[in-house]
This record gives structure tokens, C-alpha cells and sequence, in this order.
């Protein structure tokens, strides 16, 4: 299996080394600025609950333009950027230059896939995939100062990966990933289940933003509400667009007590300082926060549903890049 992984972050850091480890040929396609750093090899380092591993990988190739792709060929291409990045007009001239390969969309908006077939994707292959683990650039402030690279931490007793279980091509995915060290599984209502997921997660990671990204604070500011109230609208206009109720599960986590208990248990993980992580990846990906609040709530609209705490907490948040 061959691969071009687009993006060269924490994320297409983890999956390059995983691919690589399980036994596929890996290349990366980046802008041209990140070409001389992926010129050395990569370091990984895997945070254990309480262990800390490290491993270097160099054996890829880096490409920075659709004219250095002709005469290539992939099995699969995997898209590793934010949303908002995603939807750009490189894409039209970059999908052409991968022939007909596979295209793995890991992007979280829920108009990500209809947007890409749109843009030049309708004729391909698709494999939708759900990201369940942290990665980020170390050493982060909390970190031992020489500590370099990426770190990824794993949640136990859930798949690192889950790709939609209807496409042949994902049972090889998750076997070489497997074979690579990174856990991974297949979902027959992956669609569904990675929208609601998101639609959880982006309002509560808007409000923490809000809180400046301090959990306690968070846990105990008068924002969690306007948070809390935008997640259950996010998730009820995303389980409509799928003709569903939302799960008990999710409801279950979508009310202030829960929400109160997770905060405060998460600064005890061992080796994870929530906070710090969830603010270095979300300040990162802020424009794709913002635009997925945007398709919440036209979601919510569409299917004639409340949307008025997605409206103030989009309307609260900063520009992006403050």
C-alpha cells in the first residue's frame, strides 16, 4: 500500500509512522516552507499513562506541488489539515495530480465530504476516518524543556482510529495500522457517529477558549452553560440530519454535573496536561472551530430546530488569530 499523507503536523506524524511501521510506503505532500524540516528525520514520542517512548522515522518522501506528483501514483491519499484549510482552492489542481487514488478524509465538519466531492472528488473512492487521539508539538510549557517533536497520547480502551466499515479499503487500513502500533477499528455508522462526536466536542471547546483554556476556570465559569445549551443544539441538529435521536450517552455527558466531574478529572491523567494540549491543538485550529459553529447552525435551521445559544456563542468568540 502506498500513501500520500497531505499535512505533516502532529496528526500526519502519527499516521506517516503508524502507515510506515505497519508496512506501507509513505510520502507527504506540504507547502513548500515545510519541505527543509521534513528533510531530517521525524521524532515520535509516545506518552503512556505512565511510560514515555521514542522513536525517530525518515524513510518517506516529501513532495510540494501537483507538477512533482506526474508520474506518481498512490493506493491512498489521507487529508490531515483543519477543515478550513481543507477547503481551499489548491485542491481542484492538487486532486487531478493523484489519479485515482482512494481519499481519506479525517477533516471534522460535517460538510467537509460534500464539499470535497463538489471540488473535484465526486468520481473517487471516499473513506471517512475519526481521529481519538492527542497529539501535539513538545515540549509544551509543562514539559521537560529538551523533550523534541511530537508526542501522541493514546486513550486507553478506545481505538486511536475509526473509519467507516462500508468501504473494503478500510479493513487494510486498520490492519496496517494495527501492525504499526496504532490501535484502530471500523464502524458501520461511523457518519453519524463522528458528526455527533464533533458536534459534543467544537461548542465545549469554544466555551473552554472562552475560559482561557484553564479548566477549573472552566469548570466553574458562567460560559459552560452557554456552551453546554450550544452542544445539545449541535448535536440535535446533526442527529436530525441522520434522522436520529441523540444517543442516551450523549445526553447523559450533556449536563453541567458530568460536564463539572470530567473537567475536574481530567487535570489528574497521568502524563496529560489537558488543558495545555487542548489549547495548543484549538488555537491552532481556531477558524475551523468557528466554522463549524457556522454549520451547526445552519443545520439547526434547516431542520426547523433551536439555535439560539450556537448564535451567542459564536457571536462571543474573537476573530480567530487574537
Amino acid at each position: 500500500m502506498r500513501v500520500l499523507i497531505v499535512g505533516a503536523g502532529a496528526t500526519g506524524t502519527v499516521l506517516g509512522n503508524a502507515l510506515l511501521r505497519g508496512g506501507a510506503r509513505v510520502d507527504y505532500y506540504v507547502r513548500p516552507p515545510h519541505r527543509e524540516r521534513l528533510s531530517r528525520p521525524l521524532l515520535l514520542n509516545r506518552q503512556g499513562l505512565f511510560t514515555l517512548s521514542s522513536e525517530e522515522f525518515a524513510d518517506f518522501r516529501t513532495f510540494c506541488s501537483p507538477a512533482e506528483l506526474a508520474g506518481e501514483t498512490w493506493d491512498e491519499v489521507w487529508f490531515t489539515m483543519p477543515s478550513d484549510a481543507f477547503r481551499q482552492p489548491w485542491l481542484e489542481e492538487f486532486l487531478p495530480a493523484t489519479g485515482h487514488a482512494t481519499l481519506v478524509i479525517l477533516q471534522p465538519d460535517p460538510e467537509d465530504i460534500a464539499w470535497l466531492r463538489q471540488h473535484g472528488g465526486r468520481d473517487r473512492n471516499l473513506i471517512q476516518g475519526l481521529i481519538q487521539f492527542s497529539a501535539w508539538q513538545s515540549p509544551l510549557p509543562h514539559e521537560p524543556a529538551d523533550r523534541r517533536g511530537i508526542t501522541c497520547l493514546v486513550p486507553p480502551a478506545t481505538p486511536a482510529m475509526i473509519f467507516d466499515s462500508e468501504p473494503v479499503e478500510s479493513a487494510t487500513i486498520v490492519a496496517t495500522l494495527r501492525s504499526g502500533g496504532l490501535s484502530a477499528a471500523t464502524r458501520a455508522d461511523l457518519p453519524a457517529h463522528a458528526a455527533r462526536m464533533a458536534a459534543l466536542m467544537v461548542p465545549l471547546m469554544a466555551g473552554l477558549e472562552l475560559a482561557d483554556w484553564n479548566l477549573t476556570r472552566y469548570a466553574r465559569h458562567e460560559v459552560l452553560d452557554l456552551a453546554l445549551a450550544a452542544a445539545q443544539e449541535a448535536v440535535a441538529a446533526e442527529s436530525a440530519r441522520f434522522s436520529l435521536t441523540p444517543p442516551l450517552t450523549l445526553r447523559g455527558l450533556l449536563n453541567r454535573p458530568a460536564l463539572w466531574l470530567a473537567l475536574n478529572a481530567l487535570p489528574w491523567v497521568p502524563g496529560f496536561n489537558a488543558g495545555a494540549v487542548l489549547g495548543y491543538h484549538f488555537r491552532k485550529v481556531d477558524r475551523q472551530t468557528r466554522l463549524m459553529l457556522d454549520t451547526y447552525r445552519q443545520h439547526a435551521e434547516k431542520h426547523g430546530l433551536p439555535h439560539g445559544a450556537l448564535d451567542r456563542l459564536r457571536a462571543t468568540l474573537p476573530p480567530p488569530g487574537h
